[in-house]
């Protein structure tokens, strides 16, 4: 199923965090959106994901118009999605992390769990082996009775991304997956986030870790000022002009940062002297 953004908008009162952005993105690859701080990418995954309304357009997976769902049903309907800042239940156990991410597939069940004795063992088992096998996929298992709060980083952010998957999605968001993370626990996440990918998946990632970014992607989303700036592969996104532009400056703006760097330094040196004169 396709993930597509149709002449998307969201506004803040008077800010215009997204501004009629149209993107289509294929199941089968893997996708980042890149950009300056502030332009608009995080608030992407958070329209689709059902976090933040939209101010204009539609959103769509497949024929399933996710902005006319609410955030569960989003969930629900195959998206899937990790935060900027970790959001795991600190005082629960890294497996029962992965079991709440099952309450809506086995709520129906929970009356044949109080009541029905041999039931509940078939349901806790199946449940429990399909967690412990999430957790052998991304080398957690043997911390499945710690509490997740007692992780390292790294292994909080992998915790995240597998919870994320426990549903199986057909969309799976990550908004800054590595970040705070050492180059090791980078080439870890790397090569875990390549196993997921699937003919029938798509992968979109939020990052500002660019070696990351042009290592992991098929197809870079570049957005600045909440417009869609520039989209192509990972060479066509780093030779780009317009790209480079939006990170580093342009010629002007180079201009003019070093000539108020003098100016500042001159008046610092005259405010020195006139302060050394005077003692």
């Amino acid at each position: 199923m396709t993930l597509r953004f149709d002449k998307v908008s969201k506004r803040f009162g008077a800010l215009i965090a997204i501004e009629d952005v149209s993107l289509s993105f294929a199941p089968g690859r893997i996708y980042s959106v890149i950009g300056p701080n502030g332009a608009g990418k995080s608030t992407l995954i958070n329209m689709a994901a059902g976090s933040y309304s939209l101010s204009g357009g539609r959103i769509l997976l497949g024929d399933i118009e996710l902005s006319r769902l609410k955030k569960h049903q989003i969930s629900h309907a195959g998206v899937g999605r990790t935060y900027q800042n970790i959001r795991l239940f600190d005082a629960m156990t890294v497996k029962e992390n992965l079991e709440v991410a099952l309450f809506h597939r086995d709520f129906p069940k929970l009356a044949a769990e109080i009541f029905l004795p041999r039931r509940a063992r078939a349901i806790r088992a199946a449940r429990e082996a399909q967690c412990r096998a999430m957790l052998a996929r991304f080398e957690l298992e043997p911390q499945a009775e710690e509490l997740a709060a007692n992780l390292p980083y790294g292994k909080q952010k992998l915790l995240e991304i597998a919870r994320a998957m426990m549903s199986e999605p057909r969309a799976l968001m990550l908004d800054e997956p590595a970040a705070g993370l050492n180059r090791a626990e980078s080439a870890e996440l790397q090569q875990r986030l390549l196993g997921l990918r699937r003919p029938d998946r798509v992968i979109l990632i939020v990052e500002h870790d660019m070696n990351l970014v042009m290592a992991l992607s098929d197809h870079i989303v570049v957005m600045h000022r909440g417009r869609l700036l520039f989209e192509g592969s990972p060479g066509e996104v780093r030779d780009n002009k317009d790209v480079q532009e939006a990170y580093l400056g342009s010629p002007d703006e180079h201009r003019t940062i070093r000539s108020a760097a003098r100016h500042r330094a001159n008046r610092v040196r005259i405010r020195a002297g006139r302060d050394i004169a005077r003692h």
